[in-house]
């Protein structure tokens, strides 16, 4: 249940754009969008603003690296 939806706010109401099915009493962040921000629909970021901040925080200063992957598997068509 980590999908996001946007909304509109209209005559002292919020405005899903689309329905939802989340179980009742579920909690929602809404914070307001500046229009000169907002861009395209699609644009929203559903990172809280210092979650990578935090995330760096707990994973402290030893650099992170990923391993060799290895040739990609060529698997035959179905």
């Amino acid at each position: 249940m980590t999908h996001s939806v946007n909304a509109t706010f209209r005559n002292g109401h919020i405005e899903l754009s689309e329905s939802v099915d989340w179980p009742e009493g579920t909690p929602v962040r809404v914070m307001p969008i500046h229009p000169s921000e907002a861009g395209p629909i699609d644009r929203f970021d559903p990172w809280p603003p210092d979650f990578f901040d935090r995330l760096r925080e707990l994973w402290g200063d030893e650099p992170f690296e990923r391993p060799e992957q290895g040739e990609s598997e060529i698997r035959e068509a179905w």
